[in-house]
């Protein structure tokens, strides 16, 4: 299996016009294909850190542009959710294009590396995660945070159209 290398600070835009229907699309390989006559059909994430078994951390920008769309308005833009960890196949596919790599990017300074929080396990066995730390906390409280899954890329395409389509 090829190894996924992401390097944190990269931008990736993120299409929301492929298919997101059949599983198999998170395996079909797009490093051919170029996007490049489409308008103002991409989402964009940075990575935070790959955190290797348990995915990688991203956040999410609230906006949609193109391909050419400019950095500095991508970072500036709100999150549209707390930070997630990400399977790395839509980029390891290609289904992801990355457009930048911020220099000098700090996980902690720009992205708030150890304020992400994230839920571990479910009902009763909640555990909230926070910078390597788990405490317990009730189902109720739960339903506060992200819960920590490995989104794939097609369950977060359909997230983001949801989510910025409404």
């Amino acid at each position: 299996m090829e190894k996924i290398k992401v390097r944190p600070g990269e931008i990736y835009a993120i299409p929301l016009f492929l298919p997101t229907e059949d599983i198999k699309e998170n395996l079909k390989n797009y490093k051919k294909e170029k996007f490049e006559n489409r308008g103002r059909e991409f989402a964009y994430c940075r990575i935070i850190k790959d955190k290797v078994g348990s995915g990688i951390f991203v956040e999410v920008f609230n906006k949609v542009g193109t391909l050419q769309e400019d950095f500095q308005s991508i970072i500036n833009s709100c999150r549209l959710f707390p930070p997630i960890s990400i399977s790395g196949l839509g980029i390891l596919k290609g289904r992801w294009k990355k457009i930048y790599t911020q220099r000098d990017y700090d996980p902690e300074k720009d992205s708030s590396l150890s304020k992400i929080q994230l839920v571990l396990g479910r009902g009763e066995d909640s555990r909230l995660w926070q910078n390597g730390i788990e405490r317990k906390i009730s189902e109720i409280e739960a339903n506060n945070y992200e819960q920590w899954i490995v989104w794939t890329p097609t369950q977060l395409e359909i997230r983001l159209k949801n989510e910025l389509f409404k």
